[in-house]
């Protein structure tokens, strides 16, 4: 990555329009493990960044492709919805709906560590987000070893705020 935050910002975007568009071209039952490897360091990428204070390259576009995510999940599209949250990633990187979608279509293509991981990063946005917290929630109480969710991973505990610190 780059030396300016705003730059390296910039990067992960183009990187997030990238993946969606890998998204649409691989015709494959699951997620290729390439791509999620990448979900999960872009998330981890975006983490150094504080919500809010870059302004979203396109908030509109971003709105839009939300909408357009939602339904092709109630279609029973979820390789549609994962490209159009990523995408619209791409123009709001900080966007908490397109992470819940992004992992509401993980969930849905069998990707269930990154739709983990999508859900705690949209707590981590918005840790009032209620529908996140309630699958979260559920998520939690059937996981006897705690390697999904732990104290640790608390949306808005200090870890949170030294990641983007």
């Amino acid at each position: 990555m780059s030396e300016s935050p705003h730059h390296a910002l910039d990067e992960i975007q183009a990187a997030l329009a990238d993946a969606a568009h890998r998204v649409v071209m691989d015709q494959g039952a699951t997620l290729d493990l390439d791509l999620r490897d990448d979900l999960l360091g872009l998330t981890e990428a975006l983490e150094l960044f504080i919500p809010g204070l870059d302004p979203p390259a396109d908030p509109q576009a971003a709105r839009q492709l939300a909408a357009a995510s939602s339904a092709a999940l109630i279609q029973g599209r979820p390789r549609i919805a994962l490209a159009r949250a990523l995408r619209g990633l791409s123009y709001s990187a900080h966007h908490a709906e397109l992470f819940y979608l992004a992992s509401s279509a993980c969930f849905e293509l069998g990707a269930t560590t990154e739709a983990v991981r999508l859900l705690a990063h949209t707590l981590w946005i918005n840790p009032g987000h209620d529908r996140a917290r309630r699958e979260m929630e559920a998520i939690s109480a059937y996981d006897d070893s705690g390697s999904w969710w732990g104290p640790e991973d608390l949306p808005g505990d200090e870890s949170g705020g030294e990641r983007a610190a």
